[in-house]
């Protein structure tokens, strides 16, 4: 694996993250997400007042993972206002870049950005029955399984880091 940063994201990202998306589309993403993820990235470059994808937030990030030969993945997290809960929002890797260590990084930074904002919060996300395996591995544990949750035959697996 290449020297790889692990940075904020900046507006200038936002093409390299779309292709990212694209890349992961049609198996880990339903099309009509790139919609919602374009909206994402639009919150992120200061385009709308409010996060127009989740709602009830009080604070909200997103990070990109790059080496010198360019970015490899992005992902970030949001706090929920009336729960003790940060939720795991948006994360890929290139699809040339997946099986490289790139995902466990990010996945590892982004747990520990959480615990320095607030210790005390729980940890989930939603994923499909694509990646699902990879978050076991990081110490998720499966508390539903939504079938075609997000599309025909894109299964929402919720998770919680126990």
């Amino acid at each position: 694996m290449n020297r790889f940063n692990i940075r904020d994201y900046q507006i200038n990202d936002r093409v390299a993250c779309l292709e990212i998306f694209k890349s992961n589309n049609p198996l880990y993403f339903e099309p009509h997400e790139q919609i919602l993820f374009e909206k994402f990235l639009d919150f992120r470059n200061g385009e709308t007042e409010s996060n127009p994808v989740y709602n009830n937030i009080i604070f909200d990030t997103y990070y990109i993972i790059e080496t010198g030969e360019g970015i490899m993945g992005c992902g970030g997290f949001y706090v929920l206002k009336d729960e003790p809960t940060a939720e795991m929002a948006w994360g890929m890797i290139h699809l040339k870049d997946h099986k490289k260590g790139y995902g466990s990084l990010l996945y590892k930074y982004r747990v520990q950005k959480i615990f320095e904002y607030n210790p005390t919060l729980r940890i989930s996300l939603n994923t499909s029955q694509h990646t699902f395996g990879f978050y076991e591995k990081m110490g998720l544990k499966v508390t539903d399984i939504t079938k075609n949750g997000y599309g025909l035959n894109l299964d929402k697996y919720d998770m919680f880091l126990i």
